[in-house]
């Protein structure tokens, strides 16, 4: 309780020294430090002991992640190479930057404070033999999923999906597997390096996988890679009587670190290739080799200074809510539209037909007298959009309780491994702050779609397993 009273009045206490500071630079450093420290500590705490992770917490730090430690670097950077603050390096008022630190903040301290209201950690039991069979067989059909995708095309680089060769359409399989990737990896780690009931053989073959399954994420976003490292290093090496074998987690840490910056130099070749490949290119095999020309040959394609250029501004995410605040005003409210526009575009077409809704920048943009151009959505953008401040210090509540009810119907399944899917799945998303609203709701989706599979194939097996036990003469 000590300690969550110190974290809880730092986050309060930044969000009011921005608020009467809103001009100071020194208030809007000094204020994304000590918000930075907060979700460093809470990070050493998840690592320490998985689990003490609460929902409510864990999206709290989140967010600290996503805006405050992302200000703090983008800070540093700036002024050491170009002395120069982040307000007008892009061309901001500094006012409206604190102002959005500040809202952060208050979202964040009402979360934390939920999180002391409704303190459900999460629950890390052992997993059975029977567990542990149907998850290594549910990993190794995403892996083997993924790789088919890739292949084929379904699954491009930088994360597009798409269903036809004229890229109108994303394909279902596609979709399933893409947001399956990153809780089968952890899944896999947290099995591997866990006392379950699990052979030897099958152990290695759960690291072989989750080792290939976050080699595919190179592929597909820099941020997923990222994140899915730091959830291995989370659920790696902790067993299921909550003991943490903390050399195992500084060996594997200094394994995943450079692998991690790897990789992300990888992930931005691939996106270069992109960029030099003709419009329309779909050849999975010609982007790989481009890519890895281009990693291989940096200074050909001058990969270092683009990524140098990429990294110095895309991780400043409070860069789009500072302008959402400045201009939406209670007569340009949404009322709740990019919410629900969201929730429809989720749907399958299957069941409402093609789908031709605005969401996002298409929608909020014109309202709001901005371009349509690519920004940071995050849960916070959209609640802003749709009602202002009460949005954005609400729609994170809101969303965390839609994930719990998810949650507790997947519990009522009675399937053990597939709670511990849904769990590293809800972490990954809450993690992953950088999401339109629509990913919120496809990832409700496809837990569902992938409950309903599940069942069925194990109501199956059993209806056949049970058959041939009753079948007179034969041995089982």
């Amino acid at each position: 309780m000590k300690n969550f009273s110190i974290v809880f009045f730092v986050v309060l206490y930044s969000g009011l020294l921005l608020l009467i500071n809103a001009e100071s630079t020194v208030a809007f450093f000094l204020a994304s430090l000590a918000l930075s420290l907060v979700a460093i500590y809470k990070v050493c705490k998840y690592v320490k002991d998985p689990g003490e992770i609460c929902l409510f917490d864990f999206f709290a730090t989140s967010l600290l992640i996503a805006y405050a430690l992302s200000s703090l670097t983008t800070q540093v950077k700036i002024y050491s190479l170009l002395s120069m603050d982040v307000a007008h390096y892009f061309r901001l008022s500094q006012h409206s930057l604190s102002v959005a630190l500040a809202s952060v903040a208050f979202a964040s301290a009402i979360l934390l404070l939920l999180s002391q209201l409704f303190p459900a950690k999460t629950q890390l039991c052992a997993m059975s033999q029977r567990q542990c069979r149907e998850a290594t067989v549910l990993i190794a059909m995403v892996l083997g999923a993924a790789i088919y995708c890739i292949a084929t095309g379904l699954m491009q680089f930088q994360g597009i999906l798409f269903n036809d060769t004229g890229n109108t359409s994303i394909s279902p399989l596609a979709s399933l597997t893409y947001f399956a990737i990153p809780p089968a990896g952890i899944m896999a780690v947290f099995m591997a390096s866990g006392n379950h009931e699990i052979n030897r053989f099958n152990r290695w073959l759960l690291y072989a996988m989750a080792i290939a399954l976050w080699l595919v994420s190179f592929t597909q976003a820099r941020r997923m890679l990222v994140y899915m490292a730091a959830l291995y290093l989370v659920f790696y090496a902790f067993n299921a009587y909550g003991r943490a074998f903390w050399l195992k987690k500084a060996v594997f840490a200094a394994a995943v670190i450079p692998v991690a910056y790897f990789g992300i130099k990888l992930f931005f070749a691939f996106r270069i290739a992109v960029w030099e490949m003709p419009p329309g290119t779909n050849d999975p095999f010609r982007l790989l080799n481009l890519g890895l020309e281009i990693f291989s040959n940096p200074n050909k394609y001058d990969l270092d200074i683009l990524l140098n250029e990429n990294s110095l501004e895309r991780p400043f995410v409070l860069k789009y809510l500072s302008m959402m605040i400045e201009r939406v005003s209670f007569d340009k409210w949404l009322w709740g539209e990019a919410l629900y526009a969201t929730l429809l575009y989720s749907i399958p077409s299957a069941f409402i037909g093609a789908k031709h809704y605005l969401i996002d920048e298409d929608l909020i943009h014109p309202r709001i007298g901005l371009p349509i151009v690519d920004e940071a959505n995050t849960i916070l953008t959209a609640g802003m959009a749709d009602f202002g401040w009460p949005g954005l210090l609400l729609f994170p509540v809101f969303m965390l309780l839609i994930l719990k009810l998810l949650l507790l119907v997947v519990k009522k399944s009675g399937i053990g491994w597939f709670v511990y899917f849904t769990l590293f799945g809800v972490l990954t998303v809450l993690l992953n702050v950088e999401n339109s609203m629509a990913q919120y709701w496809s990832f409700a989706r496809s837990i569902l779609i992938f409950l309903v599979l599940t069942l069925g194939a194990r109501y199956l097996v059993d209806a056949v397993s049970f058959r041939r036990r009753n079948i007179p003469g034969y041995s089982y």
